[in-house]
C-alpha cells in the first residue's frame, strides 16, 4: 500500500561535503517558503521505522541543539530572505517531542528572529504520547507552536506492541485530551493500517476512536516494510504476517467510508482534514513549492536547486561545528526531473493536476506529451481526465507507486 512521499533521505558520505551557497536571482516579492526542521531522535525505534532516527541521548542532543542553532543563524546570513514569506515551519523526526518544550520554543523564536515567518504561519510539532504531558504541551502552545500531530497509530495495546511502541491506548487518549486543554485547536492524529494480527473489526474500532477525539486533520497509512528494517528481517524469516492485499484494501477503503462520512476531505493519498484545516506545510510539498530545512538529513528547494544535509548526527555536528553547513553542493533540478517530480507530487492530491496550471509552471502540455502512457492509464481505469484536471480514480490511489512509474518512464521532449 502506498505510504507518505517523503524527501528522499540519503547515506552520508564518509568525507564532509563541502558546502555550496544557493545561487541568487531575482524572485517576486511575495515567494513562498516554509521550512523542516529535523529532529532525528527516539526513546525507542520501531521495528518498520526507516527514517532517518537514532536513540536519545541527553549529551547527543545538546550538541545537535547547539548546531541545529548555528545552522539556521548560518543559512539565514547566507542571503537576504525578505523575497519570501514563511508560510509555515514544522518540526519532524524522529521524535521532536523527546526534546523539552523551552528548547524547541527556542529553536522557533530563532527562526522567528532570522526568516521571515507570516504571523498566522502554521507551526507543527510531531509528538509520541509517552514523551510529552500537559505542562509540555502548554509550554510548546504559549511558545508559538499552534498544531500538533500526534502519532497514536492504533488505540489498541496488542498493536502497539507489536508496532514496538512504548506508549500504550490509554497514554494517545490522555495525550489528545491535553493538547485539547493545552489550547492547540490544530490537530492531527496518525493512525496505520495493515498491521500484523490486525483485523477489520480491530480497525474499525481505532477509527471510531479516533474520530470521537474530533481532530481537525488525520493520516491514514499503511504498513510498508522497507529494507533495512527489524520488520524486514522478520519478514524474511517468516516471523511477521501481515494482512494480505484483499484485507488491506478493504481496510483503505473502510477508512475512507468513515471519515468521509464524518465530515473529512480525504484531499491527499494519505490525509484527510475537516474544512479549512488542510496540512498548509505538505500541500507547500505537493504544490512543489520551495522550502528550507535544518538538521541532519534535512533537505532545501530553492531556485531550482536542491541540496541535502549529511545524514549521520554526529557527522551533521562536526560539519556544522567546522564551518556552519552540513550540506552538499547544490544540484540544479533539471526541466525534465521537475516535470516528473511535478506529476508525483501533483497526482497526490484528490483533485489531480490542474492541466493549464501545470503547463504554463512546467512548459509542457500533458495530455500530448503523455499521451500514450495516459491513454493506456485512462483505459485500465487508473486515471481520469475531468474539467481540465488529471487525476487518480480509487483504483490509481492503491497502486500509485505503479501508475507513477509509468508516467515517468516516458521521454520529456526538449524546448524548442
Amino acid at each position: 500500500m502506498p505510504a507518505l512521499l517523503q524527501s528522499p533521505l540519503m547515506d552520508g558520505d564518509e568525507t564532509v561535503r563541502a558546502h555550496a551557497a544557493l545561487p541568487v536571482v531575482c524572485r517576486r516579492a511575495t515567494q513562498a517558503l516554509t521550512i523542516y526542521v529535523h529532529i532525528p531522535f527516539c526513546i525507542q525505534k520501531c521495528g518498520y521505522c526507516d527514517f532517518n532516527a537514532y536513540l536519545y541521548r541527553h549529551d547527543a542532543a545538546q550538541a545537535y541543539l547547539t548546531a541545529l542553532r548555528r545552522e539556521i543563524m548560518h543559512t539565514a546570513s547566507e542571503r537576504p530572505w525578505t523575497g519570501y514569506r514563511v508560510s509555515s515551519v514544522y518540526f519532524g523526526g524522529g521524535t521532536p517531542s523527546t526534546l523539552a518544550a523551552v528548547d524547541l520554543t527556542g529553536l522557533l523564536s530563532l527562526i522567528r528572529g532570522s526568516f521571515p515567518v507570516q504571523a498566522d504561519a502554521e507551526i507543527t510539532l510531531e509528538a509520541d504520547p509517552g514523551t510529552i504531558g500537559l505542562v509540555g504541551l502548554e509550554a510548546l502552545r504559549a511558545g508559538g507552536f499552534n498544531r500538533i500531530s500526534i502519532g497514536v497509530q492504533a488505540f489498541d495495546n496488542g498493536l502497539l506492541h507489536q508496532l514496538d511502541r512504548l506508549h500504550s491506548a490509554a497514554d494517545a487518549r490522555r495525550v489528545l485530551v491535553w493538547a485539547r486543554r493545552a489550547g492547540f485547536m490544530d490537530l492531527n492524529l496518525d493512525l496505520m493500517f495493515g498491521l500484523p494480527g490486525q483485523s477489520l473489526p480491530a480497525w474499525d474500532r481505532s477509527l471510531h476512536e479516533a474520530i470521537a477525539f474530533a481532530p481537525t486533520h488525520v493520516s491514514v497509512y499503511g504498513l510498508t516494510v522497507e529494507e533495512r528494517t527489524p520488520f524486514y528481517r522478520r519478514q524474511q524469516l517468516g516471523q511477521l504476517v501481515l494482512p494480505d492485499e484483499e484485507a488491506q484494501v478493504a481496510m483503505f477503503e473502510h477508512a475512507d467510508q468513515l471519515l468521509t462520512a464524518a465530515g473529512y476531505l480525504h484531499y491527499e493519498i494519505s490525509n484527510y482534514a475537516l474544512p479549512g484545516w488542510r496540512s498548509r506545510h505538505n500541500l507547500h510539498y505537493w504544490q512543489h513549492g520551495e522550502y528550507l530545512g535544518f538538521g541532519a538529513g534535512a533537505h532545501a528547494y530553492v531556485q531550482g536547486y536542491r541540496r541535502e544535509n549529511e545524514r549521520l548526527p554526529g557527522r551533521y555536528v562536526r560539519a556544522i561545528a567546522a564551518g556552519g553547513s552540513a550540506a552538499s553542493v547544490s544540484e540544479f533540478i533539471d526541466r525534465a526531473r521537475r516535470i516528473h517530480e511535478g506529476l508525483m507530487v501533483g497526482l497526490r492530491l484528490r483533485e489531480g493536476i490542474d492541466l493549464e496550471a501545470f503547463a504554463r509552471a512546467y512548459g509542457v502540455h500533458l495530455a500530448t506529451t503523455y499521451a500514450e502512457p495516459l491513454a493506456e492509464l485512462i483505459t485500465s481505469g487508473h486515471v481520469r481526465c475531468l474539467d481540465g484536471h488529471l487525476c487518480l480514480t480509487d483504483r490509481g490511489r492503491l497502486v500509485i507507486d505503479a501508475v507513477l512509474a509509468l508516467l515517468v518512464a516516458a521521454d520529456v521532449p526538449t524546448p524548442p
